[in-house]
């Protein structure tokens, strides 16, 4: 893969995290105004490639992940997943379809906490 410098990803990924965007879930559709932009403190990007993954949502100034996993996700697979994000330096937030559609509030409430715990920690 010959990238230049100031490539961070080829144009097939981008291609393929733009498939992924516009496909998003109902769920995926409904957490992104809550994280879009910096609306809660800190910018997030969606389907955004981190090493051979793509995840949901991802904070890269707090190295912080969010996914939503539908009822397709394989438990296995998502903690080897974990495992490689956290060798990069990332935190996940893993949330269930249906914890999302039974408690949004306190799902977006958790990211919000998540965000400030991080926020706190780099003014130190």
């Amino acid at each position: 893969m010959d990238r230049k410098r100031w490539q961070w990803r080829t144009r097939e990924e981008t291609l393929f995290a733009r498939g992924l965007r516009r496909d998003a879930s109902k769920t995926e559709r409904r957490l992104w105004p809550h994280l879009r932009g910096s609306a809660m403190g800190a910018p997030f990007r969606r389907q955004h490639p981190i090493g051979r993954d793509f995840v949901d949502y991802c904070c890269v100034p707090l190295r912080l992940v969010v996914e939503v996993d539908g009822p397709a996700h394989d438990a296995g697979r998502d903690s080897l997943r974990d495992a490689r994000l956290a060798a990069s330096g990332y935190d996940v937030l893993r949330f269930s379809v249906q914890e999302m559609d039974e408690n949004f509030e306190g799902v977006v409430s958790t990211i919000y906490d998540a965000i400030q715990v991080r926020l706190m920690a780099r003014e130190e």
